[in-house]
């Protein structure tokens, strides 16, 4: 039972590191889309 909650401690720490690693990668994509948008269009 035990080894069995600490995998569960285990995985929940892994889905911990994703969540931040997830969020820094979307602010990183949003910062990209915003300066994407912030330049002069090309010419046509």
């Amino acid at each position: 039972m035990r080894r069995l909650q600490k995998r569960v401690r285990d995985l929940e720490d892994e889905v911990s590191r994703l969540q931040a690693r997830n969020d820094q990668l979307s602010m990183a994509v949003t910062d990209v889309a915003v300066s994407a948008t912030d330049r002069e269009p090309a010419l046509a």
